[in-house]
């Protein structure tokens, strides 16, 4: 969460820098504005774009590319991770999660799960009010009914 902005002195010159808390483990950890962007801070989620990220979890998941390099799949999906919207965040949530429950996952790719799971949850609950642990569970059940109602049909 970020605190509030306050002035620090870099290299020199002034620049204001974001004060985050990180709940967790309680760090506090200061970005300059100037990088805000390349840090990966992005505002919360709108209720309008909550919408769309559940939408989003409910579509169809993405076929999973077996062949080629999966080296380059892995770095591929941590980049959508690290440096994306929630809304591809959310993507890669989906697919992973569908991929594991169809066909199992690969220890990069469970890794890869886990962090992106950690941030959408964490990002969800925020803008929620309500435990990561809780948020995690909505993200799931969205997922779930996705899955389902293909079923279904």
């Amino acid at each position: 969460t970020i605190e509030t902005i306050e002035d620090v002195y870099i290299a020199g010159t002034v620049d204001p820098c974001y004060v985050i808390r990180i709940k967790e483990s309680g760090m506090v950890v200061k970005v300059p504005r100037a990088n805000a962007a390349k840090s990966g801070i992005r505002p919360l989620l709108s209720t309008r774009k909550v919408k769309e990220m559940f939408r989003t979890l409910e579509s169809e998941c993405a076929n999973r590319v077996t062949g080629g390099n999966w080296t380059e799949r892995c770095k591929d999906l941590e980049r959508r991770i690290n440096g994306s919207t929630s809304i591809e965040l959310a993507e890669v949530v989906r697919d992973l999660l569908t991929w594991k429950i169809k066909s199992g996952l690969s220890f990069e790719e469970s890794m890869l799960l886990e962090t992106a799971s950690t941030y959408l949850s964490h990002e969800l609950a925020a803008v929620k009010g309500i435990s990561p642990d809780a948020a995690y569970e909505e993200i799931v059940n969205h997922i779930s009914k996705s899955a389902e109602s293909k079923e279904v049909a």
